[in-house]
């Protein structure tokens, strides 16, 4: 995958370039779209997005029909795109409380709102 297939939003992180975090990738037929536009999210960045995310658990795998118990930041996490969105909904909802934050929420809805239009569901990497 080129670099520039993958965008990083950042928030409130200010570390080296390499740190933990999470990539989102948008799947459609059990496999990644390309070439859109992964995105990656450092992990303070992503606790906004992973506090959404962790109370849809149990979730149902989209691919292997599996009952997954709870979010693993170590692998791959398929979320199906009912889940998703809930989640979206959620987000149109926070008040953001200052500019970076909403320009941030922003671009992630944007994001997502595509990834969900264009595939089946939506992938969150971890890389702990």
């Amino acid at each position: 995958m080129s670099k520039d297939l993958i965008q990083i939003l950042k928030l409130h992180y200010t570390g080296p370039r390499r740190n933990i975090g999470f990539t989102f990738f948008a799947v459609k037929n059990e496999k990644p779209i390309d070439p859109f536009r992964r995105i990656f999210l450092y992990e303070i960045d992503a606790e906004c997005i992973l506090a959404l995310i962790r109370p849809k658990y149990p979730l149902t795998d989209p691919e292997s029909g599996e009952r997954i118990e709870s979010f693993d930041p170590c692998w791959d996490n398929p979320i199906p795109k009912t889940a998703w969105l809930t989640i979206l909904a959620e987000l149109h909802a926070i008040q953001p409380r200052d500019e970076p934050e909403a320009a941030f929420l922003t671009a992630f809805k944007q994001w997502l709102q595509q990834a969900l239009n264009l595939g089946d569901y939506v992938t969150v990497s971890g890389n702990l």
